[in-house]
């Protein structure tokens, strides 16, 4: 049997390497914000996978919220509003904050 908590956080890993470091730089580099939109559909991808099969409830809690949350990330982006950017990404109710709970005891986490 699989474990999709442990699939998922897989395919969250290498997204969010990616984009912390990403979200910071553009705070003071808003040329480089564009990057984050592929890193936002990658985000999107995972999150219209649904939570079924994973029994985690930041993760749960992660997915009830995603859609409004990257929509309005991927929006600042588009706007040049990199703050509001990483505050939707570092919110903790609703960001990455929720994956790094659930993902806490994966590989690589």
């Amino acid at each position: 049997m699989t474990d999709v908590r442990e699939e998922r956080c897989a395919e969250l890993l290498p997204i969010l390497s990616t984009m912390t470091p990403l979200l910071i730089e553009v705070q003071g580099n808003t040329a480089k914000a564009e990057e984050l939109l592929p890193l936002i559909a990658q985000l999107r991808a995972v999150a219209w996978k649904g939570s079924e099969g994973v029994d985690d409830a930041s993760y749960r809690q992660w997915i009830a919220s995603a859609d409004r949350s990257l929509d309005a990330m991927e929006e600042a982006v588009r706007d040049g509003d990199t703050k509001k950017a990483w505050e939707l990404f570092a919110d903790q109710s609703t960001g990455v904050n929720l994956l790094g709970q659930t993902c806490a005891d994966c590989s690589g986490w």
